[in-house]
């Protein structure tokens, strides 16, 4: 990163409050930018705002503010991109370019994020307050390398090839886990392996010092992280590198606890209930941004707060039509697309005044799907995957599988393949889902799999100008 972002992120080190996590209200905030890290990490109190800062940080659109997720569905068959946003279309057409300033902004705010939470896992341990227990420091550090690693698992599935193009050894992308001390560096890309090893020490770290999900506030105990959230991002971590036992292990290891329960129904979004592991928090009065969010990109163009840009792809109604009955389905309804075309739209965030709608990064569900995926890659067809499956069948209102019912590993793959898609569409998931097994991303284009050009994004422009460490490397086809 040049030295004007490396600055501006250590001056946005400072304390960050939000509605969701409040802050002391004897805590004087002075402004985010004339604040140094030495006067914000000077107790408890002040080490707490400063995690919540990065939580608020990651709220924004460009991280899990809906852009990275809506692109990881319309780059593959899940959605479609009607939008004007010239950035966003050419992501869609494959043609962005390095120069691009939507993905230049997704890259620099992500590494924001990361910035702030190096700062916590570094400075939380020195805090001089005797009031400051041991507990809330070592749990304070663990949530700060949470949330370190799900930002730059997603970045690196943005930027980076997937573990399947040539077993991991393709570039990575920076990865930097100290707080910045006015010193500026220039760290390589390193490989897929190495950051996907970064990302599981820290994981691994912080499981003994995350609380369970035991807030007495819903919003904490699904907005923080927690026990079930690192076990659910390891799981995650696990399917995508085919470390089939070790996935599975670990979304059992959420699937046993009393924290967690698959809902009864699809009335859970935004509710902060045991179906959700981990969501991003976002209220009437501290929403993603206040001119966009998750409903502004799949709500129907209602109004000038929605804009249509993204629903189902053709590919995702011929998915849901071999079972016209399913539930899932049924939460959608037809709506104008930012072309003016009728078109049919997810429910799943429906709030475009606010854009309040929670992020759902992580959901039980995912867990009963990593869990059966990952049973059947090691065993073939097996009763305890089809035992999950049918868990998620019949809350859709569907005909349960049998024993039977599959006569080869590679049918029963594609099978849980299918009801992945359909039970987590426009959640972010379809793209690596693709390019992880090998499938390309859109059926008209059939090149567009793991290890060609173009299925990730480039290495924004400005960062190859001012770092040494990424000449000449730029990802290929750009």
């Amino acid at each position: 990163m040049n030295r004007k972002n490396k600055i501006w992120i250590w001056l946005l080190a400072g304390v960050t409050c939000t509605s969701m996590f409040s802050c002391s209200k004897d805590l004087q905030q002075d402004p985010e930018q004339a604040i140094p890290s030495d006067d914000v990490f000077t107790s408890g109190a002040t080490s707490l705002s400063a995690l919540y800062g990065v939580y608020s940080r990651s709220q924004r659109p460009e991280v899990f503010g809906a852009q990275p997720q809506i692109i990881a569905d319309y780059m593959a068959d899940n959605a479609n991109y009607y939008g004007s946003v010239a950035g966003l279309s050419e992501i869609n057409t494959f043609t962005a370019t390095p120069a691009s300033s939507i993905i230049s902004e997704m890259w620099r705010i992500h590494y924001d994020a990361i910035m702030g939470a190096n700062m916590v896992v570094e400075k939380v341990p020195l805090v001089q307050d005797p009031t400051f227990s041991a507990a809330d420091r070592k749990m304070y550090v663990a949530e700060g390398k949470f949330m370190r690693s799900i930002l730059y698992f997603q970045l690196l599935n943005l930027f980076s090839q997937p573990y399947q193009v040539e077993q991991g050894t393709r570039p990575g992308i920076p990865m930097v886990t100290a707080a910045f001390n006015g010193t500026i560096t220039y760290p390589e890309r390193g490989t897929v392996n190495a950051a996907h090893a970064q990302i599981e020490k820290d994981l691994l770290e912080a499981i003994p010092d995350l609380s369970a999900a035991t807030f007495s506030d819903p919003a904490l105990a699904r907005g923080r992280a927690t026990k079930g959230a690192a076990f659910a991002l390891l799981s995650r971590l696990y399917l995508y590198r085919e470390q089939w036992d070790k996935a599975a292990q670990y979304a059992d290891s959420v699937l046993k606890s009393p924290y967690y329960k698959l809902a009864g129904d699809y009335g859970f979004y935004d509710g902060n209930t045991m179906e959700d592991v981990f969501s991003i928090q976002n209220t009437d009065i501290d929403p993603p941004s206040t001119t966009q969010g998750w409903a502004y990109y799949y709500r129907p163009a209602a109004n000038t707060a929605a804009i249509g840009a993204c629903p189902f792809a053709p590919s995702l109604i011929t998915a849901f039509s071999a079972e016209p009955t399913d539930k899932r389905f049924l939460a959608s309804d037809e709506g104008n697309a930012a072309n003016s075309e009728k078109k049919r739209f997810t429910l799943k965030f429906p709030n475009i005044g606010t854009f309040k709608d929670n992020a759902p990064l992580i959901r039980v569900t995912e867990m009963y799907l990593n869990r059966a995926e990952a049973l059947a890659s090691l065993n073939g067809v097996n009763q305890e995957s089809i035992n999950l499956m049918n868990a998620l069948r019949r809350r859709a209102g569907l005909a349960e599988w049998d024993i039977n019912t599959f006569t080869s590993t590679d049918a029963f793959v594609t099978a849980i393949l299918n009801e992945r898609r359909k039970e987590l569409c426009f959640e972010g998931h379809r793209r690596m889902d693709l390019l992880r097994r090998g499938l390309a991303l859109r059926d008209n284009d059939p090149e567009k799999k793991a290890g060609a050009e173009r299925v990730i994004l480039p290495i924004p422009q400005r960062e190859i100008d001012v770092s040494p460490a990424l000449k000449g490397q730029q990802n290929p086809g750009y």
